[in-house]
């Protein structure tokens, strides 16, 4: 996986024009493939939080529109729980159905590499996305997890003047993603010596989890001057609550529920944080990626996706944008991407 992580800056607003782009999903790019992609199929790793059940919901509007246009026969889905052997055993499955292209958030890196060499043999496509896969055939698309966890760490270490006790909440244990952005803690963490570490969890990036992780361990915790989470933020605020401790600064995913938590806080008290997501549109991208493929379109192997930050400056605007239940995004349409990632 380290071999084939893209090298380019991340933490990034998506480009202004993007937002103004209003090609249908069929495009207007003359490289847009116009023949039918046949079936699409998704193999996602894990469902258990909004913003997997918002990436899938994103996928399924983009497959209902290029089902309707008639650039795709159908479209499938299957969800492990996180497990990589009931993922490879869901792709084997989709083989068998024999679909323009498999599309994978993968439970692990490597795990996988086997079924993905059988399926790219099948004459399948495969694009891997959020959590990739380094099988030599896959396509991968995915934001760099080590630099935005860098800078995730940084800016929180930054926010309490450099010195002071942390807390980390981290995602799913056993996850590459999850692994990759604690490398980026780590690396910050080294240049913050007056940083002290002082508990870690696990929070599923998911409110309910992370409220239940830190309320676990919260009574043995001293005073917590910042929290280092990417998701779960919410529930990481209503731990402290309930404790009836301070609230410290915490990092925002950018969930419906972290943002008005966070205006909130802002309005009534001064509340000054700062928020990154990988939106669960990235899996509108793959699928767009997947149909221009399947129609003869080139792209890289490797394709970064940019991410979104949402400071107390455009805090409002995301609010309004993003349901409670929900994650703040850019949807992508197929003319973005063959305008982002395509080669030209």
């Amino acid at each position: 996986m380290k071999a084939r992580r893209v090298l380019v800056t991340l933490a990034v607003v998506v480009p202004l024009f993007l937002a103004g782009c209003t090609g249908s999903p069929q495009g207007t790019s003359s490289q847009t493939g116009s023949g039918k992609a046949g079936l699409i199929a998704l193999s996602n790793s894990f469902i258990g939080n909004s913003w997997r059940k918002t990436m899938v919901t994103d996928i399924q509007t983009s497959a209902d529109e290029a089902k309707a246009q008639g650039l795709i026969s159908d479209f499938t889905v299957s969800n492990a729980n996180n497990d990589a052997a009931e993922q490879i055993s869901q792709i084997q499955a989709l083989i068998l159905k024999k679909p323009s292209a498999i599309l994978v958030d993968a439970a692990s890196p490597t795990a996988l590499n086997g079924v993905i060499t059988q399926a790219c043999n099948a004459g399948i496509n495969v694009i891997t996305f959020d959590g990739t896969a380094t099988a030599e055939c896959a396509y991968r698309l995915a934001p760099n997890w080590p630099t935005m966890g860098y800078d995730v760490a940084k800016y929180v270490f930054n926010a309490i003047g450099g010195k002071g006790n942390v807390l980390y909440v981290r995602g799913v244990a056993g996850t590459d993603i999850d692994a990759q952005q604690y490398e980026g803690w780590k690396k910050a963490q080294g240049e913050f010596p007056n940083v002290k570490i002082v508990g870690e969890v696990y929070g599923d990036w998911d409110d309910a989890t992370a409220q239940t992780a830190v309320g676990g361990i919260i009574a043995t915790l001293p005073t917590v001057d910042a929290v280092v989470v990417n998701g779960g933020g919410y529930g990481v605020a209503q731990a402290f609550s309930a404790a009836n401790r301070p609230t410290p600064i915490i990092y925002i995913g950018g969930r419906g529920s972290e943002l008005a938590w966070w205006k909130t806080q802002r309005d009534q008290h001064g509340y000054v944080t700062q928020g990154t997501s990988n939106g669960p549109s990235i899996g509108q991208a793959a699928f767009w990626v997947a149909v221009n493929m399947a129609n003869g379109v080139k792209f890289p192997k490797d394709i970064e996706f940019p991410l979104l930050t949402i400071t107390n400056e455009n805090l409002d605007k995301y609010v309004a944008d993003t349901p409670l239940d929900s994650v703040a995004q850019q949807l992508w349409t197929n003319q973005m991407v063959m305008d982002q990632f395509a080669l030209k």
